[in-house]
């Protein structure tokens, strides 16, 4: 205050500066979509790193770094040995030729921890893939929405 009793023009916008702060950290805290947003500029270029891998290893075959970008939780994981795995891959006919990633979406934490007891996030990841057939010759072109896990602060195809 002034020797008047008035507060300075200073001190009235450092009082409504620490006010909007404060407001905005409490919206960030608060409410889900604005935490959500800076959740996925967080962790969207490493999502995006493990679906390029992820694809790269599909098209080269390096079926060891396929196995290895499969989320341990995930059910082929739980369900299939890594023998079964390379079984089933070398006979699969399926190949992935070409993709286009359209979106990375629904970005969410874990809320069964029960039934998923290592998996933090989830993520969907919707992909257009073109995947040629070896038996026929032919190729399509498919829409597939893949969902993406965090564990052990990596992430993994699921």
């Amino acid at each position: 205050m002034n020797g008047k009793g008035f507060m300075s023009r200073t001190t009235i916008l450092r009082a409504a500066l620490g006010t909007a702060l404060c407001a905005l950290a409490a919206a960030l805290l608060l409410f889900d979509k604005p935490r959500g947003m800076i959740e996925m500029a967080f962790e969207r270029p490493r999502i995006e790193k493990t679906l390029h891998d992820y694809f790269a290893a599909e098209m080269s075959r390096d079926l060891d770094k396929v196995y290895s970008l499969l989320a341990p939780s995930s059910v082929y994981r739980r369900s299939h040995t890594y023998d079964q795995f390379m079984d089933d891959m070398k006979s699969n006919s399926v190949r992935i030729v070409k993709y286009n990633v359209v979106d990375i979406y629904g970005l969410r934490p874990n809320h069964d921890p029960s039934a998923y007891p290592k998996v933090e996030r989830f993520v969907q990841v919707e992909v257009d893939v073109d995947v040629g057939f070896a038996d026929t010759g032919t190729t399509s072109s498919c829409n597939y929405c893949f969902t993406f896990i965090k564990e052990g602060g990596r992430w993994y195809k699921g």
